[in-house]
């Protein structure tokens, strides 16, 4: 198993356990790159662009690491999946990067009810990407 896979499973594993602990802020950071790891991870095995070349194009593109992985697999997204579903897709991880941030950078609580709702996007996500991209 490639380790971005393997990371992005312990993160939801890890996500899931922290809820149960009231963590909730880390519980948060661990829904989201559960789902970053996994896009990745998804531009490797689906789109066949090893993660070498990720690097590269990510160095070169003068995006972040993150903006360029959500975009590249947007940009396939248009040529594979419905409007509706691209639409859908764009706004749950632009969602749950904002509750990302919030959780990460923001001086502000954050309680059951965004620990949850961030939880529930990443398994929203991550059950789309598994479905549509066989991974």
């Amino acid at each position: 198993m490639s380790k971005i896979k393997q990371k992005s499973e312990f993160n939801i594993i890890a996500a899931e356990r922290l809820l149960n602990e009231s963590l909730f802020a880390p519980s948060v950071h661990c829904s989201y790159y559960s789902c970053y790891q996994l896009l990745k991870y998804t531009i490797n095995y689906f789109f066949e662009v090893d993660y070498s070349t990720q690097s590269q194009k990510i160095a070169s593109s003068k995006q972040n690491s993150h903006q360029y992985v959500f975009n590249y697999v947007v940009n396939e997204l248009k040529g594979l999946a419905s409007y509706e579903d691209c639409k859908s897709f764009k706004r749950l991880f632009k969602q749950l990067k904002l509750y990302r941030t919030q959780s990460d950078y923001e001086n502000i609580e954050v309680d059951s009810v965004k620990g949850h709702q961030a939880f529930d996007v990443a398994k929203e996500i991550r059950a789309y990407i598994t479905k549509n991209f066989h991974v």
